[in-house]
């Protein structure tokens, strides 16, 4: 059952953390335990398979992270009461010997548009009252479950995925760890969050144009978008159906990586097989469209990790690619028909469980007529052979992740090297295009601003290629520390 973050999850996680007795000081007979927070998940999860940490402490630790932060950050809207329960059990299952994997009592947060049995999907929304219940597991918390997770709790977001601010008329706005008067990035802002503020190991969320992704450079956590089609969509509410992808968000690209061959169901993406070796022999595109109206200290951070790659051993092409300008207006028109095709019944019927927001931008979906989603998906396909025909002549693609460091809350418009874009267009437009084409694509922390905000840049690769991409993001992460930085206490 899911307890809703009002006084019944205030008691729950009180409950939990005033019986945690995994750190302090000891008492005669109490064995101390280091908290397990800033740990990877393989080191976690060898601490576990040791029995020198347990699962349940896992979770509590988790939950008393909760209950000091959420509050003010509005990361989770709803908790897993039988989290612990689930940690119990998987430590017996330990003491019998039997181990599913690196993530075998690991506690990660999904973003609330993921179905788990016998709880209540909101989707951010009011449209579902207190919520649609699930019936059954999304396929890829059957896989996640399947590998020994522990689901803590589902995180907040921007209502139906629509949108990049995380800005939420009915469940708060989840606020940036870094600095609370800027937004903390959307649509699954809450997972970014719970994973910046070390609520969870890692987190499940969606990207359509770079929902995913956008939160994690916001927040300061790495971000992998897999190619289409990767991970099952199955039991997650569409917002866009043939843009939409799920993915992790965690705290390193090893971590990710963790998640992603879980999630994937590719062996391939386990970091052992990877962690390890020698840079790969890679050849880095520097295409202008990922660098273009970028302000100047974002500009310098990527630039600064292109010659921290380049040190490790990867050469480097300037390329160009057709038609990624397009990426923007083809895929606003294929998210606006497909979302309003499964919003259209409710639209029509409870107009008001929808925040002002939303409702305006579904309404668009009604603006366009058939030879406009044909000319979006003809575009679509030009994109795609562009993508194809760049990464004939380099293996993989670097650039910013956002052209500018996260904007104000309430803000409509930014100014971005003296241009003035709407939110939503300057945000995705770094981003779209890998939606389009359905490449997998990856961000990661690459530096800090003047002001202390995390800085971020993304690499892209060729379908398929999504170990590649994780190989070369962790060359990166092995040699710089920026993916460890935290955000400040408070």
């Amino acid at each position: 059952m899911n307890a809703r973050l009002g006084t019944l999850g205030r008691t729950l996680f009180g409950a939990a953390a005033s019986s945690r007795q995994t750190s302090g000081d000891a008492t005669e007979g109490q064995t101390v335990v280091t908290p397990a927070e800033n740990s990877s998940i393989l080191q976690t999860a060898d601490r576990v398979r040791s029995g020198e940490i347990s699962p349940l402490e896992l979770v509590r630790e988790a939950q008393a992270r909760i209950e000091s932060r959420n509050s003010t950050l509005n990361a989770y809207i709803s908790v897993n009461s039988s989290a612990e329960e689930e940690a119990r059990q998987l430590e017996v299952e330990l003491q019998a010997g039997q181990w599913r994997g690196p993530l075998h009592g690991i506690p990660i947060s999904l973003k609330d548009i993921i179905d788990v049995e016998g709880t209540a999907t909101t989707a951010g929304s009011a449209v579902f009252g207190e919520g649609r219940q699930a019936k059954t597991d999304a396929a890829l918390v059957k896989r996640l479950h399947a590998g020994g997770a522990v689901i803590l709790g589902k995180t907040n977001l921007h209502e139906f995925a629509y949108g990049v601010t995380s800005e939420n008329p009915h469940f708060g706005t989840v606020g940036n760890p870094w600095n609370s008067e800027l937004i903390a990035g959307g649509s699954s802002g809450g997972s970014a969050v719970s994973v910046a503020t070390r609520m969870c190991f890692g987190s499940v969320g969606t990207d359509t144009r770079g929902s995913i992704r956008i939160p994690a450079a916001c927040c300061g956590v790495t971000g992998f978008k897999p190619t289409l089609g990767k991970v099952p969509m199955d039991g997650v509410i569409p917002l866009s159906p043939t843009l939409d992808h799920a993915g992790p968000i965690a705290r390193s690209v090893e971590d990710a990586a963790v998640l992603a061959s879980i999630l994937c169901q590719d062996p391939s993406l386990e970091p052992f097989r990877f962690r390890f070796e020698p840079p790969p022999q890679v050849t880095l595109g520097i295409c202008p469209y990922f660098l273009d109206r970028v302000d100047p200290e974002i500009e310098q951070a990527v630039w600064s990790g292109i010659d921290v790659l380049k040190q490790a051993g990867l050469a480097v092409k300037a390329v160009d690619i057709e038609r990624l300008v397009d990426a923007i207006p083809a895929s606003a028109v294929i998210a606006s028909v497909e979302a309003l095709c499964y919003h259209r019944e409710f639209l029509d019927t409870n107009q008001d469980g929808y925040g002002e927001n939303v409702f305006e931008r579904l309404q668009t979906g009604r603006q366009h007529e058939a030879v406009d989603l044909a000319e979006a998906f003809f575009t679509r396909t030009e994109i795609g052979r562009a993508f194809a025909q760049v990464f004939e002549e380099v293996d993989c693609l670097v650039g910013a992740t956002i052209p500018c460091l996260p904007p104000a809350l309430g803000s409509s418009s930014i100014d971005v090297s003296g241009t003035d874009e709407g939110i939503v267009d300057a945000l995705v437009r770094m981003n779209a295009a890998q939606n389009v084409a359905g490449v997998p694509a990856l961000s990661l922390p690459c530096g800090l601003s003047d002001a202390g905000m995390p800085i971020s840049m993304q690499l892209i690769a060729a379908r398929g290629q999504d170990q590649m991409l994780l190989r070369v993001g962790h060359t990166f992460q092995s040699v710089t520390e920026w993916h460890l930085q935290e955000p400040p206490q408070g």
